[in-house]
């Protein structure tokens, strides 16, 4: 990202250097592959404009790079949850939890120094924006001086832990229309839609009607731990009473924070696994439906392709004709 400063497009290009392959080498775009040691995955970065970029990542995991930034570089990230999820724990050991449909909001303080993805990692995307540029680039495209007195993102800035929330309509309809760009006009379509979601999240109002969902550090590893617990047992009916037992955390706060979380109910988390594994079992063609019903923690095949069906919409058996 560049700010006007050649030292601080150089300090950017070192770093992608030394953490990333690049793939791809354009005046406007840049295509980086991940290095084991940074994780795994791909990132398309778009220039926009001075100090805004785009980066479309697809990544299966990543080690955030801990390192020393010179005190003008002032920004801010704000990322998209386009598919997975991720929990990102910072330095001030709170931890942030996204879903499909979110937005988070890092500014230069508050990195993430740990990145948990789901098991299929995750789609995003991100706007990096420099805020000493910000303005004059607003007020250039735009063709007005609306932006010369007003701070700009300053909820995000004054932040001491990354902002997580479920974007709205208009966020939504911008980041999709972000993934499914039309060939013709492409990079036009591109500069507008980022443009458009930096005004938009500019009348986000300081943040004050979004749900920010953070968590302490001890209370996110118990709950992430419950979440790991079901998913390794679905043969297994654990109580609520059970869960909160083994993680050690009382009952109504897991339940309160497993929903928060997760965006799903204890129950209705380890009904999903249970569903997905159950799809995975069909595939391989070697076990029963009664089989499969018991290694998914069902009772009876009946009970199964009950649960199934209202899952899905049809029986195992008609999935499995369909899909094999």
């Amino acid at each position: 990202m560049n700010n006007g400063s050649d030292n601080t497009k150089l300090d950017a290009e070192e770093i992608f250097k030394k953490y990333m392959y690049i793939m791809c080498d354009k005046e406007s775009e840049k295509t980086y592959r991940l290095k084991d040691s940074a994780g795994e995955g791909i990132m398309h970065n778009y220039g926009i404009a001075p100090g805004i970029e785009l980066v479309y990542s697809e990544l299966e995991s990543y080690y955030p790079i801990v390192r020393e930034r010179p005190e003008s570089f002032d920004y801010i990230e704000i990322m998209y949850m386009v598919e997975g999820h991720a929990d990102f724990e910072m330095e001030n050991r709170r931890v942030a939890s996204a879903d499909k449909g979110d937005v988070c909001i890092f500014n230069d303080r508050v990195d993430a120094k740990k990145i948990i993805f789901g098991k299929a990692g995750i789609r995003c995307i991100s706007i990096v924006l420099l805020l000493d540029t910000l303005k004059d680039e607003l007020n250039r495209f735009f063709g007005t001086k609306e932006f010369d007195d007003k701070p700009l993102f300053e909820y995000a800035t004054k932040a001491d832990s990354c902002i997580c929330f479920a974007a709205n309509e208009m966020l939504k309809t911008i980041f999709t229309e972000l993934v499914l760009l039309p060939e013709e006009y492409g990079e036009c379509h591109r500069k507008l839609l980022t443009l458009r979601a930096i005004l938009a999240l500019l009348n986000v109002k300081g943040g004050k009607s979004a749900e920010y969902r953070y968590f302490s550090g001890d209370s996110y590893n118990k709950v992430h731990m419950a979440r790991k617990i079901l998913g390794e047992n679905i043969a297994s009916d654990i109580s609520i009473e059970e869960l909160s037992e083994r993680v050690k955390l009382n009952r109504t706060t897991l339940q309160k924070l497993f929903k928060q979380m997760y965006g799903v109910t204890v129950f209705e988390y380890r009904t999903q696994v249970r569903m997905q594994e159950s799809k995975n079992l069909l595939l391989g063609n070697s076990l029963s439906i009664t089989e499969i019903a018991g290694i998914c923690g069902y009772l009876n095949a009946s009970k199964f392709s009950a649960a199934f069906k209202k899952s899905f919409g049809m029986t195992p058996k008609e999935w499995k004709n369909k899909n094999i």
